[in-house]
């Protein structure tokens, strides 16, 4: 069961999910609102931010050149996020223009949702850069998703189309696993077989449906036959992460 703790948005518990790029956060998140979550995500809110018409597009092109506005005036993201990745300097000046923006409109986002009657009251926030960006404050929980670099790799290039380079760029500009792990109350292994990351969240649900005051029945009924291959995988995974 949760530990007791003060909510930050009364009624809602708000759960952070993060982890590196190409992790399985939005697998895990489907399958929160599968349970009943309603997700926020934060790179969704980042388009809003860097739409035509804003500030923060504005700031953009004055830092980066008017190579990354497209004909239509929005912004070139792919392209801006293959020099961005390549460059930690760059990568600051994007975080610096873009992070307190998004970061005020999901607490907007979440300020709205505490007057609407949703049941259960349990809020999935989806951002890469949950502890980077220092939003961390603006939940209750922080579910870490994990997955071995090489299996990163391979989903940018397959999904995205992006070259091995350009993969690894991505990956590697990122925080690491071990320091990301430092904030987790849920870690959870994103590159098992998909039957096994349901068990980790179905067992993730059942704890935040407590903290929300409404346990899950259909969920405590099978409780557990949590699966012993499943948990020491996930406990070993950690461990090397810890220790790299």
């Amino acid at each position: 069961m949760a530990e007791t703790r003060a909510l930050r948005w009364p009624p809602l518990v708000v759960v952070g999910v993060t982890g590196g790029i190409a992790s399985g956060k939005s697998t895990v998140c489907r399958m929160l609102a599968e349970c009943g979550a309603r997700v926020l995500n934060a790179d969704d809110v980042g388009r809003e931010v860097v739409a035509p018409g804003e500030p923060a597009l504005a700031e953009l092109i004055a830092a980066f050149g008017r190579d990354y506005l497209a004909p239509d005036g929005t912004l070139r993201r792919r392209e801006l996020g293959t020099r961005v990745f390549r460059s930690p300097r760059d990568l600051a000046t994007l975080n610096r223009i873009t992070h307190p923006r998004i970061g005020q409109c999901l607490a907007a986002r979440l300020r709205d949702w505490q007057t609407e009657p949703l049941c259960p009251p349990i809020i999935a926030l989806e951002a890469a850069v949950l502890i980077e960006a220092g939003w961390t404050t603006l939940v209750d929980r922080v579910l870490v998703v994990t997955a071995q670099h090489s299996t990163q790799i391979a989903r940018l290039m397959g999904g995205l189309g992006l070259s091995q380079a350009d993969a690894a760029a991505r990956v590697h500009a990122q925080l690491s696993p071990r320091l990301r792990l430092r904030h987790a109350d849920y870690p959870l292994v994103g590159d098992l077989p998909l039957p096994e990351v349901q068990q980790q969240v179905e067992r993730i649900w059942r704890d935040l449906s407590h903290a929300a005051g409404r346990p899950s029945p259909s969920l405590l009924l099978d409780d557990l036959e949590a699966n012993p291959a499943t948990e020491k995988k996930s406990r070993r995974r950690k461990a090397r992460l810890l220790s790299s």
